[in-house]
């Protein structure tokens, strides 16, 4: 019995070993420009249940660069990847769920796929989830999801709970917390999470003034180009 079990994981892992394989096969030919073949050995490894052909193909169709735009067509597959655990699928999914993209406009669905999404580590899932609760005035959801997101290395949450804090929008103010989180998202590459501390070391408002620190801060924005920070920049 113990060898017929273990055959069995066997064949199961050499078929999942061999689906993987053509996944990537599809990957070999969408980069040598053989668009139909890929979108094919993707069709093939998505129906033989290599979920990532799925989601590759959902995204062929969703950005319409390699072949005709179809959003129905992408949806149905984000969602048989989603089904089957695929992360970014699942946040493809609530994202045309929550403009209504391929299927009917559902803000409730995107909700709950966003949040499934975010809790398994998806910092974007996190990010949108915030933006739909300060468009309702959710603030304490707001600054909730921003912070999820930002703890999961998403710059531009980062960056707005930082702008919150500094300008004691809807939270405390702590200026401290504010230039900790603008310097997450700078270092994170958001140029005007960069921009705003150079401001900072200038106005004086919350820190001392300091013009080789704005000028470094507006040299990393203009660098990530930024243009009022290469403005800033050439005139320190």
């Amino acid at each position: 019995m113990q060898k017929i079990i273990k055959a069995i994981i066997a064949l199961a892992l050499a078929f999942s070993f061999s689906n993987a394989s053509m996944v990537e096969d599809g990957y070999v030919e969408l980069e040598k420009g053989n668009v139909l073949e890929a979108a094919n050995i993707f069709n093939i490894a998505c129906q033989k249940g290599a979920f990532a052909g799925c989601y590759n193909l959902g995204l062929m169709y969703f950005q319409g660069e390699h072949i005709a735009k179809n959003y129905s067509k992408a949806y149905e597959l984000f969602k048989k990847a989603c089904d089957e655990g695929h992360n970014q699928a699942c946040f493809n999914l609530a994202y045309m769920d929550e403009r209504g993209l391929g299927t009917q406009k559902d803000l409730s669905k995107a909700i709950d796929i966003y949040s499934k999404a975010c809790e398994d580590g998806n910092s974007s899932a996190c990010f949108n989830l915030s933006s739909i609760y300060e468009k309702e005035q959710d603030n304490f959801k707001t600054i909730e999801f921003l912070t999820k997101s930002c703890n999961l290395d998403h710059a531009k949450a980062c960056y707005n709970l930082a702008y919150k804090y500094y300008n004691e929008e809807g939270v405390e103010l702590s200026p401290l917390k504010a230039v900790n989180l603008y310097q997450k998202s700078c270092d994170l590459g958001y140029s005007n999470a960069c921009f705003n501390l150079g401001v900072a070391y200038l106005d004086g408002k919350f820190l001392a003034v300091n013009k080789n620190q704005a000028k470094n801060y507006f040299n990393k924005a203009c660098l990530l180009n930024n243009e009022e920070g290469c403005k800033e920049y050439s005139k320190l």
